[in-house]
């Protein structure tokens, strides 16, 4: 309860950003956040397939346990390691949801924020975080209620939908 007062008086008076739609042909540096153990593979090979791209990729990983403290908010030496240049997009690949996290991404300066929408926070905690939320179908998605282990998604699911949308809508 006061973990998320905490965390939406944080939330309320964080400094109000520009943002910038981008073109994915012109993203030139991309940081990436993600919960290490879930899927270390599969963030390896998308960083791969980003540098193909010619993108700059910085990997943002943690560890809920070790990095967050019981209020959700995240401890000082994993929020001293995050990187401090300004990223043309930040890509949330989450599939679980941390109030941490949310502190990670806010904290993160970019000038276009996507992640996956989860269907179990009420969408005020996620707005005004993200500039652009993915849900995925109900076979790949984390479900309201208790997820079994095949409903959840992968974070290369959250990384395709975020490329396609910015592909598309800049096509």
């Amino acid at each position: 309860m006061i973990d998320n007062w905490l965390f939406r008086y944080k939330k309320k008076n964080m400094p109000q950003r520009e943002v910038v739609f981008p073109n994915y042909s012109k993203v030139r540096s991309v940081a990436v956040v993600y919960e290490q153990g879930v899927d270390d593979k599969g963030i390896a090979l998308l960083v791969k397939q980003l540098e193909r791209d010619g993108i700059m990729v910085e990997v943002v990983g943690y560890e809920p346990k070790k990095d967050f403290n019981r209020l959700g908010k995240v401890r000082e030496e994993a929020m001293s390691a995050l990187p401090s240049q300004r990223f043309d997009l930040l890509m949330d690949l989450s599939t679980h949801y941390y109030l941490g996290t949310q502190y990670i991404v806010m904290a993160v300066d970019a000038t276009f924020k996507a992640g996956l929408r989860f269907e179990q926070v009420e969408e005020k905690d996620q707005q005004g975080i993200l500039d652009m939320m993915v849900s995925l179908s109900p076979h790949g998605a984390m479900l309201a209620g208790t997820p079994s282990p095949k409903d959840e998604p992968e974070p290369e699911q959250i990384a395709e939908q975020i490329v396609y949308y910015l592909k598309m809508i800049n096509a």
